[in-house]
């Protein structure tokens, strides 16, 4: 038996080899090489996918940590979300409905759903923009799925849309609004404007990583996009103009409108729903497309 230098080698000694450990079945793969082919990229995209919603508790508990944090030491804590939607929208609707000549019973709701579903659209674009910028620290440390980053981001903003959410049951209290079996329509939408806030990240944030200056112009463009959007006016109300062509092509016009009719008992065009479908739609494809081809450099640009 051969000896080593300080006695005798143990014949149990497991021998070393050079062979990599295969991965377990099913085990996340993080990122494909830069130079992998379309195919190699696509199922890494999509693998990237299936982690980050499988990791859901993760994402899920750091966005409600999130919010918690911005409230500390606060009495009344993210309920200030529901109270200062109930002030800016009964004092917009005193303001405007006066101007507009519009009877402050059917303006209040009107102005009150219309607004709390821009303020989600308006903040999933905003948190899509700087979604990868503002996790560069967690992606130099960690190797994590990219989605997971987006999906933290897009429940915070549902979760403040939640609370103001909440004012429609002293809508619904008041008589403002009636209770119809129609309002289930807005559930679908509200998974709809979900599926678009994710996929909107994937794309917009590798973007914005891309070229900075994308972020203060996407900014710039949603701080009057309010003004381009039916939430203080009716669509029947715009004459022919620029505003009705910004409008008609405002991809935050049919997501409201799907959304805030059914909510009315108001009738259900079939424009809102056929846009809001085209807009996930194109949504869904410029994400997959662009996550699939940029998913691998995105390190390099936020270094």
């Amino acid at each position: 038996m051969s000896t080593t230098r300080f006695g005798r080698r143990p014949s149990s000694l497991p021998t070393l080899t050079t062979s990599r450990t295969a991965p377990a079945p099913g085990s996340w793969t993080g990122y494909a090489p830069i130079d992998a082919g379309l195919s190699e990229q696509f199922r890494a995209a999509l693998d990237d996918l299936r982690e980050g919603l499988r990791r859901w508790r993760s994402w899920s508990y750091l966005a409600v940590e999130e919010m918690k944090n911005r409230y500390r030491r606060t009495v009344l804590g993210p309920w200030w979300l529901t109270i200062q939607m109930g002030i800016f929208v009964t004092g917009i609707s005193l303001v405007f409905g006066s101007v507009l000549n519009e009877p402050i019973k059917e303006f209040l709701p009107y102005l009150a759903l219309g607004y709390m579903s821009f303020l989600l659209l308006s903040g999933i674009v905003r948190a899509s923009a700087g979604v990868f910028l503002r996790g560069s620290a967690t992606l130099k440390s960690t190797r994590q799925p990219l989605s997971g980053l987006v999906l933290r981001d897009i429940t915070i903003e549902f979760i403040q849309f939640g609370h103001n959410l909440l004012l429609y049951v002293p809508l619904l209290i008041a008589g403002l609004v009636p209770l119809s079996p129609k309002m289930l329509i807005a559930l679908p939408i509200i998974a709809l404007i979900a599926v678009n806030g994710l996929f909107c990240g994937l794309w917009l944030g590798m973007a914005v990583a891309r070229f900075r200056d994308l972020e203060p112009l996407v900014n710039a463009i949603l701080g009057v996009a309010i003004f381009f959007s039916p939430v203080l006016f009716q669509l029947g109300d715009v004459s022919s103009g620029i505003r009705s062509y910004v409008l008609s092509w405002n991809p935050f016009t049919f997501l409201i409108s799907a959304f805030r009719a059914p909510l009315l008992d108001a009738p259900l065009t079939t424009s809102y729903y056929v846009g809001s479908a085209i807009v996930t739609l194109v949504n869904v494809v410029l994400g997959l497309i662009v996550f699939t081809r940029m998913r691998s450099r995105l390190p390099y640009w936020v270094a």
